[in-house]
């Protein structure tokens, strides 16, 4: 089982009110080349080495040591890969809180301002349940060219080009209609946030 310190979710409950934290709420196949090749880090180092080299061109025109152009690379380079990471590239996350006290579920999407998406009725919430997804490789020449490439690099990307499982929370509503709160491989993970918001809302 996985500790709660590397689950994909936060929960937590505030008096009458249970806040859940996630931000792996996506059922659809990610991208073979975006899950292969691209990720939040790389997409920092690359942005962070980018705005640096643009620095280090402008100093290098007003300042002949080159010392202190290695420098203010290196400085703007250190600082911009957290900054990007933390403000540019952060994921996306949905939070619900359940409101006993309001007799409300609040579903709020956020990247960098918080946005109410959705309001619901805790009446309305029928009950939960978790559904297992299979997502098949749907394009597999992306994916020979994706190992190719990581082969002559020497790396091995683990599970790339797999069928991938993936195991839904949802919440069922009265109207017949679904609300996915919550998506991951690791099934233990899901039940855990399945048991505990179940016991919340009473259902």
């Amino acid at each position: 089982m996985n500790s709660e310190a590397i689950r994909n979710y936060k929960i937590r409950k505030e008096e009458n009110t249970l806040i859940f934290i996630t931000p792996m709420f996506r059922a659809e196949p990610d991208s073979v080349l975006h899950s292969g090749i691209y990720n939040r880090e790389f997409a920092s180092v690359l942005a962070s080495a980018t705005v640096a080299g643009i620095i280090y061109v402008i100093t290098a025109m007003n300042i002949e040591n080159s010392v202190v152009r290695s420098l203010v690379f290196l400085l703007v380079f250190t600082a911009g890969f957290p900054f990007f990471r933390t403000y540019v590239f952060r994921e996306s996350l949905m939070e619900v809180v359940f409101n006993a006290a309001s007799s409300e579920a609040r579903i709020y999407t956020s990247w960098i301002t918080k946005r109410l998406k959705e309001a619901i009725a805790l009446s309305s919430i029928k009950h939960i349940s978790i559904e297992k997804k299979t997502e098949e490789v749907k394009n597999p020449d992306a994916v020979k060219f994706v190992e190719k490439i990581s082969l002559q690099h020497g790396t091995i990307i683990p599970g790339f080009g797999e069928e991938k499982i993936l195991f839904l929370l949802k919440l069922h509503l009265a109207d017949g209609s679904e609300r996915i709160i919550y998506s991951d491989s690791v099934m233990q993970d899901v039940l855990s946030a399945h048991d505990e918001i179940k016991e919340f809302l009473k259902i």
